[in-house]
């Protein structure tokens, strides 16, 4: 196993010195919060192109955490030298910022290592599948629907004594008139592009001599149903007898080449079949178990046997039900697997479950990366939380601190002190409360206080509650409710609340004597009720859609970013949706979906 040496020291002092430069020289120019992702995304890109090299160099996963932890401690050294040299209030809220970019950056060491891997695993997958074709002894061809070669294997390549190279490229028509003495009609191969498989028997002419050959064209069917190409195989004809020892032979090879682990069962759920992977992923070898009954096995080589688990391995064969993506975890007695589980039954005369394929994919290493990336972004959020409270809070802070100082020394007359307090200290102090109040909701929400309610009279109520400000503002409010709305079961001052936030911002944006529709009407089709609030104001930006629930992100002069995650959080405890449909310059539509019969 490789370890982290001096010439994998990257990205250099310099870099890192240039980075917290960057981020220094931020604070200097503006007092503001900053987009700290954007300042990031070029640096960024150097630590993705040093975890992608780190991969490449066989190093292992908590190599790169270790340097990109090595790097973060490099850069907070850096900015705690600069510390002393700013005000005392400044520095925290400067700390959670420089926090949260640090994560950002160091993040991206985690992604380039893991693009490295997923590119080893496709190239792998590739060379593998090529290296299965080249086993066979058969002939394999590979078309592209244009009926281009695509791909010969070495069979074909040894019985036509040609390379690789002279036959890739190729025409189909070029190729079936050079090497065969019947060339295929145009007719058959319409039928493949049509989506069928054809089979026929031709004269052939290869190493050994002249003979009857058996081949199948089979299309390469997408998901879709389109044909993105053709393989044709080509075998000779042989006896029964040896056609089903090749088949057993070909059958072994390929359950051995597989990526995933494969077990099958017989009908009475002893093991049958247990491949080379899955030999790998358990280390079992397969002498072991073949004849165990797949509970004996799971009880021998387990440390805690679960009943649950128990009972569903003894019920495979009998329920004869497929699974899909499963995951279990048990623990051997060297150590602990995340396993991702996939089966189906074989089925044999009438239908009749016979046994039963279960294929196993070991996803342990791969939670662990997943984890790891999860404790770095909530790096991130905790920073970039506290970086908008911090921001918001002291504009209220300076403007109550700024007057205490007034007060002290003398400035403020006592006659005056009452009504100052009133006007300008008490509004102050409210507004830094209800931020704290609007942060608390988005990071730990109350719980709905629910009840069943007509909701036709809920939706009046809420009408009731915006008209007045659409008359304000000059603007025309329509209204559009289908009759018979089933009742729901809601925490009604919540959902005003969520009506008020998506109104407030609607009336902001709708020009004088424009519209503001609010509808609700029932979905049958999912049952749920459909609420839309629809405004004909700028729109939002496409790169401003994506980030218009995320705590404190705004654009208004004196918002604070915090209406729409609340509201978001409000119908998430409601077990409904919230939707947004927007571009510039065609006005916002915000739909909130809330199930009936909760």
């Amino acid at each position: 196993m490789k370890s982290i040496t001096e010439e994998s020291q990257d990205p250099s002092l310099s870099h890192l010195e240039e980075l917290m430069g960057d981020l220094l020289g931020t604070f200097e120019e503006t007092s503001e919060a900053v987009d700290m992702e954007a300042r990031i995304a070029p640096y960024g890109r150097t630590a993705y192109q040093h975890g992608y090299e780190m991969a490449g160099r066989g190093m292992e996963l908590r190599d790169v955490l270790s340097q990109s932890q090595s790097a973060r401690n490099t850069l907070l050294q850096y900015f705690y030298r600069h510390a002393e040299q700013w005000p005392v209030e400044s520095v925290l809220a400067r700390l959670l910022q420089v926090s949260s970019a640090i994560s950002i950056y160091t993040d991206h060491y985690v992604y380039g290592y893991d693009a490295w891997k997923q590119e080893e695993a496709a190239e792998q997958s590739v060379l593998h599948g090529q290296n299965v074709l080249n086993a066979l002894p058969m002939t394999v061809v590979i078309y592209d629907a244009e009926g281009i070669c695509r791909f010969a294997n070495e069979k074909c390549l040894r019985d036509h004594r040609v390379t690789l190279d002279q036959i890739v490229g190729k025409p189909r028509s070029v190729l079936v008139g050079s090497y065969n003495e019947n060339a295929e009609n145009e007719d058959i191969w319409a039928r493949v592009l049509s989506g069928q498989r054809v089979h026929t028997r031709q004269e052939y002419h290869g190493e050994e001599g002249h003979s009857m050959n058996e081949k199948d064209i089979i299309p390469l069917m997408e998901a879709d149903g389109s044909i993105s190409g053709v393989i044709s195989v080509t075998y000779s004809s042989v006896s029964e007898k040896e056609r089903i020892y090749n088949l057993q032979k070909q059958f072994s090879f390929v359950l051995n080449s597989m990526n995933s682990g494969l077990l099958i069962l017989n009908s009475e759920s002893r093991l049958s079949g247990f491949n080379e992977k899955a030999q790998e992923i358990f280390g079992i070898s397969a002498e072991d178990v073949i004849g165990t009954s797949l509970l004996d096995i799971y009880s021998t080589y387990t440390v805690e046997e679960e009943p649950e688990v128990s009972a569903f391995l003894t019920s495979l064969v009998d329920r004869g039900m497929p699974i899909r993506d499963m995951q279990r975890t048990i623990k051997l007695h060297d150590r602990t697997l995340t396993l991702r589980l996939d089966g189906n039954p074989i089925l044999g005369t009438g239908g009749v479950t016979v046994g039963y394929i279960l294929i196993v994919e070991d996803m342990t290493e791969l939670i662990a990366m997943r984890e790891a990336m999860m404790r770095n972004e909530k790096f991130a959020l905790i920073g970039q939380f506290a970086a908008g409270i911090a921001h918001e809070i002291r504009n209220p802070l300076t403007t109550v601190y700024g007057f205490l100082q007034l007060y002290a020394s003398g400035s403020v007359k006592e006659a005056n002190f009452a009504d100052l307090t009133e006007k300008l200290l008490i509004p102050e102090l409210a507004r830094a409360n209800t931020i704290l109040s609007d942060f608390l909701m988005v990071s730990k929400p109350t719980a709905p206080q629910r009840a069943v309610v007509d909701t036709g009279r809920f939706f009046e109520e809420v009408v009731r509650l915006v008209e007045s400000e659409a008359l304000l503002r000059g603007v025309v409010l329509e209204i559009e409710v289908t009759d018979e709305l089933p009742p729901l079961n809601l925490d009604v001052q919540q959902m005003k609340q969520v009506f008020l936030n998506l109104c407030k911002n609607a009336f902001d944006v709708t020009p004088p004597a424009g519209r503001l529709r609010l509808t609700a009407k029932k979905q049958i089709t999912d049952h749920h009720i459909r609420f839309d609030v629809i405004d004909e104001g700028t729109g939002i930006p496409a790169d401003h859609l994506s980030r218009i629930f995320d705590p404190f992100y705004t654009t208004k002069e004196h918002g604070t970013g915090l209406g729409l995650p609340i509201s978001h959080r409000i119908i998430d405890g409601h077990g409904g949706k919230l939707k947004v449909r927007s571009a510039a310059g065609a006005g916002t539509t915000f739909t909130i979906l809330i199930p009936t019969g909760m």
